[in-house]
């Protein structure tokens, strides 16, 4: 049959495409989410995703649509499922239908321009393909027309012969693929659906690999699979399935959960947390149950990742999924229970966690410092109890990696060895609150003993600045690298390492702030106020992503001017001279206007740069220094060998 002889329409009021497509959808991993979950309820055994340069097609072989369920269902817009067909399961596989509101369908165009259905229904052998083109969609809204025309691209009737061939298919065009990362979208895709981790008839795969299906791939520990006896017995109520979830009676409902964690922190700031299922679909991304402080091993969040089954919460009685399926509301009563819930359990395995990591990290050491025993038992019996402990204190700093931990043991030995640092090294055996912190702390503090000691400690520095340059890469862009470079004005230039924080002009700062600053550079920045004898410094951190123009450049203009103007006005000041102001902004204006403001500003001692250029310049510095040094002593190998 002619496909000049049907019609189809989309009827929807205008603007709400708009919302429902556009502006719900605009990752791509969210939208292709939506198709893998049509074909789901269609019975489809596979999803097979296809990225290429400028289209993304999802390809299903389930039931089809015949050419009255294209216009009935398909392009009916929230018709729920479940309530018109009365069933909660589908049709031939008796699966938990995820669909309910009827809007996925329109998820793709939140990132593509066009979306092409072509499909074949199982049960008469029909072959409709038809075109949804969001231009012509919009162009009707803005007539105010509630019927939208479908372009049909083709119709064939019923056929025996092509009923074998069944299913759908969505193509996805005009799509910029390019900021796509493939390995993080399949990451994240993978953590979308229980479903093909707990059917059997049900795969994904993406340009041709299946998803991976496991969950505790490279993880250090999962939860309940590697909890004993106590620490089962000490959360209570919980048993363990075949497939390692626990499961746990939380009112009239069930709840199955596996927690892990990894050796290293999540990369990827959107995977960490515990993610919510209902029915085997994403209904809450990784979060953390809106947590906020108050935990034991507060770093086992950086390394947390987790599942939870809650399929009650997407009953009749209970919709607490909101429309784009990524969030729930915990602000019900329900939703309150749910909070506590997460909250408790967080809480409880990361206590675990931070157990087991120092259990295993002892364990580690034992195996790590071997190859220093013959060192070791060359010390006196209380020499050597005195340098294992300071040892085990350093295996148990969170993000100690294997090599920086075999670097520190050997100098705390040679330190020890050479009869320098003892006093230091015998006050980390005692200190109770002993962190990585401290120990830099330590390590800055020796400096200026020898020659060999401020070379050691210039190296620490370098190290440290690495550190810093590590936090400022994963967006740690807060009160902890605030803290520390206030605590380390060293990290940010050798000139700096005499000058400390200076809270006496806090009030000068905040009021010239409010006053000549915009409430978002003024709400996003971060201060640093530094100072040696009666000069001070000035840092401002502008919020990563926020762009440095010309408005920003001419307000933090007059804010230094007023400061100096207020500090010249003191005279019973300490401060008389704000010597030079930074600031660090990662992006800016590339206008010739902007540049030419920044080369003023530099002249009046304002100077811009950004994160990277700042701390490579100061590991530029540090070296240079580290290269004196070595040059003094040529002869001293252990000063050649830092």
């Amino acid at each position: 049959m002619s496909s000049h002889n049907r019609q189809l329409k989309l009827i929807i009021q205008p603007k709400i495409i708009d919302h429902l497509g556009i502006k719900m959808y605009q990752k791509h991993v969210d939208v292709v989410s939506e198709y893998i979950a049509n074909g789901w309820d269609a019975d489809s055994e596979i999803s097979e995703i296809t990225i290429t340069e400028d289209s993304i097609c999802i390809k299903d072989n389930g039931l089809g649509m015949t050419f009255e369920q294209c216009q009935n269902y398909f392009l009916t817009v929230g018709r729920d499922r479940r309530e018109s067909t009365g069933k909660e399961v589908s049709e031939e596989k008796r699966r938990p239908v995820l669909g309910r509101k009827g809007i996925g369908k329109f998820a793709g165009f939140g990132v593509a321009k066009k979306v092409e259905i072509e499909t074949i229904a199982k049960e008469s052998g029909e072959k409709t393909a038809f075109e949804m083109d969001i231009t012509n969609i919009l162009e009707h809204d803005a007539n105010k027309s509630p019927e939208k025309p479908i372009t049909i691209i083709s119709y064939d009737s019923p056929n025996e012969g092509r009923k074998e061939n069944h299913g759908t298919i969505i193509t996805l065009k005009e799509v910029e693929t390019d900021s796509i990362n493939m390995s993080d979208f399949n990451a994240e895709l993978s953590r979308r659906f229980l479903l093909a981790q707990t059917y059997d008839d049900f795969i994904i795969k993406v340009n041709g690999s299946e998803l991976p299906k496991s969950f505790d791939e490279e993880m250090e520990f999962v939860f309940p699979r590697d909890l004993n006896d106590n620490e089962v017995t000490r959360i209570g109520g919980i048993d363990i399935d075949d497939n390692g979830w626990a499961i746990e009676q939380f009112g009239d409902h069930l709840i199955k959960w596996r927690i892990g964690f990894y050796e290293g922190t999540i990369q990827i700031e959107e995977l960490r947390g515990i993610s919510i299922y209902a029915r085997g679909k994403l209904a809450q991304k990784p979060f953390f149950f809106d947590l906020s402080g108050g935990i034991s091993g507060q770093h086992a969040l950086e390394y947390m990742t987790g599942q939870v089954q809650m399929d009650f919460i997407d009953d009749g009685g209970n919709d607490l999924i909101a429309t784009e399926r990524q969030r729930i509301n915990l602000q019900t009563k329900l939703g309150k229970e749910i909070r506590d819930w997460g909250i408790e359990r967080i809480k409880l395995l990361s206590s675990i966690w931070k157990n087991r990591r120092s259990e295993k990290r002892l364990q580690e050491i034992s195996d790590k410092i071997s190859p220093f025993h013959d060192r070791l038992n060359n010390l006196p019996k209380n020499e050597r109890k005195t340098v294992e402990s300071v040892l085990k204190k350093i295996a148990t700093f969170p993000k100690l990696g294997q090599a920086r931990f075999k670097e520190w043991t050997n100098d705390i030995l040679t330190s020890w060895e050479a009869g320098r640092l003892r006093n230091l090294i015998d006050e980390m055996s005692k200190s109770d609150n002993f962190d990585e912190q401290t120990f830099l702390d330590f390590l800055s503090e020796a400096g200026v003993l020898t020659s060999l000691n401020i070379a050691e400690s210039i190296k620490t520095k370098i190290v440290a600045i690495g550190e810093l340059k590590k936090r400022v890469a994963e967006k740690q862009l807060e009160n902890q690298v605030r803290d520390y470079v206030y605590e380390n004005p060293w990290l940010i230039h050798p000139k700096w390492e005499s000058f400390k924080k200076e809270r006496s002009v806090r009030k000068i700062i905040e009021d010239m702030g409010r006053e000549y600053l915009s409430d978002e550079t003024y709400n996003g920045r971060v201060d640093l106020a530094l100072s040696s004898g009666s000069t001070m410094l000035l840092l401002e951190f502008m919020r990563p992503g926020l762009t440095l123009n010309i408005d920003h450049l001419d307000r933090i203009n007059h804010y230094v001017m007023e400061i100096r103007d207020r500090l010249k006005a003191e005279t019973g000041h300490h401060i008389d001279k704000l010597e030079t102001a930074y600031v660090i902004a990662d992006n800016r204006s590339s206008s010739t206007l902007v540049n030419n403001r920044v080369q003023e500003l530099s002249e009046k001692g304002i100077l811009v740069m950004s994160w990277d250029t700042l701390i490579e310049q100061a590991i530029s510095q540090w070296e240079e220094h580290l290269d004196i040094l070595k040059s003094r002593f040529p002869g001293d190998d252990r000063i050649q060998q830092l």
